[in-house]
């Protein structure tokens, strides 16, 4: 009787053991610039949101110098 209900339990080990293995998610690549943010995990920050949070500061900064570029050169034009 403990020979069975030992198989039984190795053989149930074996298949849950051998499942297939889950695909891993892709890793969030930002910006180069806050690349070193992801090493926040090591000290039990959340370094990935807080990558994801100044990868999009940044990226508004980038999008509001760009449009002040463009309305300086258009009144630079203008004159």
């Amino acid at each position: 009787m403990g020979y069975k209900l030992f198989f039984l339990v190795m053989i149930a080990a074996v298949l849950f053991g051998c499942s297939k293995a889950e695909e891993p998610s892709p890793k969030y690549e930002g910006r180069g610039e806050s690349k070193k943010l992801q090493a926040a995990d090591a000290v039990g920050y959340d370094g990935a949101a807080m990558r994801k949070n100044v990868d999009n500061m940044l990226n508004k900064t980038d999008q509001h110098n760009e449009s002040a570029d463009k309305a300086l050169n258009g009144e630079e034009a203008k004159k």
